[in-house]
């Protein structure tokens, strides 16, 4: 997909290609639009570094107790095997 921004919009803001996907990424992440991995994938990054910049400036992880409960029985798994 390709957007188009008009230059003038952005002039004036400074940002790098990778900041403007990195912010996209950041804004479909927060209001729960994608997951952690397509966020990631829209920054161009690897899931780890998208983690560590969400926690630089401070952006909570979208992880809930449905999530917490999932992990925990994964866990239980692995520890049987």
């Amino acid at each position: 997909m390709n957007i188009r921004i008009d230059d003038v919009a952005i002039d004036k803001l400074n940002l790098t290609d990778e900041q403007l996907r990195f912010d996209l990424a950041v804004g479909l992440y927060v209001n729960k639009s994608v997951s952690l991995g397509k966020a990631a994938a829209v920054a161009k990054m690897g899931v780890i570094q998208f983690q560590k910049e969400l926690g630089k400036r401070q952006i909570p992880m979208n992880y809930g107790v449905e999530d917490f409960r999932q992990d925990l029985k994964t866990l239980e798994l692995l520890r049987a095997h």
